[in-house]
């Protein structure tokens, strides 16, 4: 599924959070959205999930106004796994998967089942099916959010800052997994190394506006990493065609 902003503005309160914002999500691959913190990026993924209103312009899903549909009919497009991971009941990890279901219609228990085991199966965690989610690591917790966004059964996932607070191992092991889906991902990143690497879109933004869009080499350059992140760094490509982000430490 194909994700347009098309001219959004939002404000939370009387503040104006984001400015005329044009971005693109397209089919199939992952695009990333940068930049310093309070730029607007988790702003403009709750407003893609009806949490925030839009003052101006609108959100496309494949051509398709968000403009209407309620929360059912949105999460049988897309899933949302966002930085909060508590939660604050003794579920098993199997149960917070289940709840992603229902969105597909009625089935049987069987076939239900199923889809459950199959999403566990999918991340890795089918060990941890029968486990306490407040038991779970961090990295642990976020495969589990992950695999219930996958239950639903939707081709487009939305995520916000998924590698926040993980070990490297945790973090390189969801990108990867996200990259080899094959589905539509608009993710929210802090890690510009990471962003460089998975990426194959990237928009920077600051100050609730959207400097540029392009691929990471484009948009990762020195002077527009300087003059947004106030750093000294830039796209680096490597010997197998891949990119990575090179920092230069004072």
């Amino acid at each position: 599924m194909k994700i347009e902003y098309k001219d959004v503005s939002v404000s939370v309160g009387r503040n104006r959070i984001v400015h005329g914002v044009n971005l693109t999500a397209e089919s199939g691959i992952i695009t990333g959205i940068i930049g310093p913190n309070g730029c607007g990026k988790s702003t403009l993924l709750k407003t893609t999930l009806g949490l925030n209103s839009m003052d101006e312009g609108d959100i496309l899903l494949d051509g398709r106004s968000v403009t209407g549909l309620n929360n059912k009919q949105l999460a049988k497009r897309y899933g949302y796994v966002g930085q909060d991971n508590s939660c604050t009941f003794d579920f098993t990890a199997y149960e917070i998967v289940s709840m992603a279901v229902p969105i597909r219609g009625r089935m049987s228990k069987r076939a239900e089942q199923e889809i459950v085991l199959n999403s566990l199966e999918q991340l890795g965690i089918s060990h941890l099916k029968d486990r306490n989610i407040q038991s779970l690591s961090g990295g642990e917790r976020k495969l589990v959010f992950i695999s219930r966004a996958f239950a639903q059964g939707v081709d487009t996932i939305i995520l916000d800052e998924p590698t926040n607070h993980l070990d490297i191992k945790h973090q390189l092991y969801i990108l990867d997994i996200l990259k080899q889906s094959k589905k539509t991902i608009l993710i929210v990143l802090h890690d510009l190394r990471l962003a460089a690497h998975y990426c194959d879109t990237l928009y920077l933004m600051k100050q609730g506006n959207v400097v540029c869009g392009g691929r990471p080499s484009e948009v990762l350059q020195k002077k527009r990493v300087k003059q947004v992140f106030g750093v000294e760094g830039f796209a680096l490509e490597l010997e197998d065609g891949a990119l990575d982000f090179h920092l230069k430490m004072n």
